[in-house]
């Protein structure tokens, strides 16, 4: 299958089945830094919970958000 044709298909996803191959796909990049990466995203994870539950931080609903997103850019 070419990239045309994958990117076509790819679009007809969930907003969650995208990210999931997005994930997939950062991950091949680079594998050496992937461990790297997951730490700082676990400290990243853990602060934001901390702020959220001490009330400094705000949730946002995801698949809202992503609606929002995509009404400013014209989709």
């Amino acid at each position: 299958m070419n990239s045309a044709v994958l990117a076509k298909e790819a679009l007809k996803l969930s907003a969650l089945e995208k990210a999931q191959i997005i994930e997939m796909l950062w991950r091949s990049l680079d594998p050496a830094d992937q461990d790297a990466i997951d730490q700082a995203w676990l400290r990243e994870s853990q602060d934001r919970l901390k702020a959220f539950r001490a009330g400094e931080l705000m949730a946002v609903d995801g698949e809202e958000t992503l609606r929002s997103i995509e009404a400013k850019l014209g989709r």
